[in-house]
């Protein structure tokens, strides 16, 4: 049996969807609702599109918060190591020559 247009993107989208690939499910899913003919699957990816457009950007902006928050605890760290070092240099805990 030969698939329709649809369902060939279709089966494509929820592929790559399944594989985590949701720049590429969303685009297939698009194209499935540029050939669907019933309304109700034109709908379904358009939906599924959405979705995976909407979790991809989530996921980006997860992991832009997690790096920033590992810059800002290096940062700390540094500063503490530097004040630390600055307070036993100017106490004469460490002597120079």
């Amino acid at each position: 049996m030969k698939l329709s247009p649809y369902m060939l993107n279709a089966n494509q989208a929820a592929k790559f969807e399944k594989a985590g690939q949701l720049q590429l499910a969303s685009t297939f899913w698009r194209q499935a609702s540029a050939v669907a003919v019933k309304p109700i699957n034109r709908d379904w990816a358009d939906v599924r599109a959405d979705r995976c457009d909407k979790r991809r950007t989530l996921a980006a902006r997860h992991e832009a918060a997690r790096q920033k928050a590992i810059a800002e605890k290096e940062s700390k760290r540094v500063a503490e190591a530097l004040g630390s070092h600055i307070n036993k240099t100017t106490s004469g805990e460490i002597k120079n020559g």
